[in-house]
């Protein structure tokens, strides 16, 4: 397949500009991106992404398409990421529809942070999750997921990581050794994505009054097999490494 000019645009455009994605991608995931490509939508292709034009119904629907696709191995998680931005960008936020079905959501959550869970099929799920003033939602993973997600209101600040190493403390603890992948401020219509292989371990904090964002995730994870990393360094935030004490789910949730 001869990728032309368009074709570098669009991905320099969806994958480049995304900061939490390496900027230099392996001959194989340049081949695979270019072979998927042939299954985004033709409005990408064409250049012409533009916002709050998807209703809510054809948004879960093409959504849905995307799961199934997934499901079925047909495009790599790099390209589940792309097209699942792009849905994401398109949604249309200010209509009736979409705020009807926020209103049907299912609401969990905690004093820190609330989930409207709006979506929840076999290989998806998403809502909106809003986070308070200042507070972080701390290191953790979504395990063999992609994740795509759109700021709404407020702004976030979002970390990203990679595990490169681990060790074992002489207690037994899982040492969890990570590289920053990214460190962005996202506002109103910005986006991030994360992989199986790329910044999956991540935090976000609200640093306005509040912060909501559309959050979609496929497959879901299993919630059993999340973890969570507590960081040994008291200055992680500002580190491009930093040593983590990892915490299964099941221990954390006694914590």
């Amino acid at each position: 397949m001869v990728v032309d000019r368009a074709d570098r645009d669009i991905m320099g455009r969806v994958f480049l500009n995304q900061q939490h994605l390496p900027t230099a991608f392996c001959r194989r995931r340049f081949l695979l991106l270019s072979l998927g490509m042939a299954l985004w939508p033709a409005e990408l292709l064409a250049g012409k992404v533009r916002a709050n034009t998807l209703a809510w119904h054809s948004f879960v629907s093409q959504m849905k398409q995307l799961s199934v696709e997934y499901r079925d191995d047909i495009p790599g998680s790099d390209v589940i990421a792309a097209r699942g931005l792009h849905y994401l960008q398109q949604l249309n936020t200010a209509s009736a529809e979409f705020d009807a079905a926020v209103e049907a959501s299912f609401e969990t959550g905690n004093r820190f942070w609330t989930w409207q869970r709006m979506l929840k099929k076999e290989n998806i799920n998403g809502g909106v999750l809003t986070i308070d003033h200042k507070q972080l939602v701390q290191l953790h993973d979504h395990p063999g997921a992609t994740g795509m997600l759109r700021i709404l209101s407020g702004k976030a600040e979002i970390w990203q990581f990679d595990r490169h190493a681990s060790t074992t403390a002489t207690d037994g603890d899982d040492i969890a050794e990570l590289t920053r992948v990214s460190h962005r401020v996202l506002g109103p219509g910005d986006t991030a994505v994360l992989t199986p292989h790329s910044g999956n371990i991540h935090a976000l904090r609200s640093i306005s009054s509040t912060c909501s964002m559309l959050d979609f995730i496929i497959p879901p994870y299993k919630r059993s097999e999340r973890s969570w990393y507590q960081p040994i360094d008291n200055d992680w935030e500002r580190r491009e490494t930093t040593a983590c004490l990892r915490i299964p789910q099941y221990e954390f949730a006694m914590t």
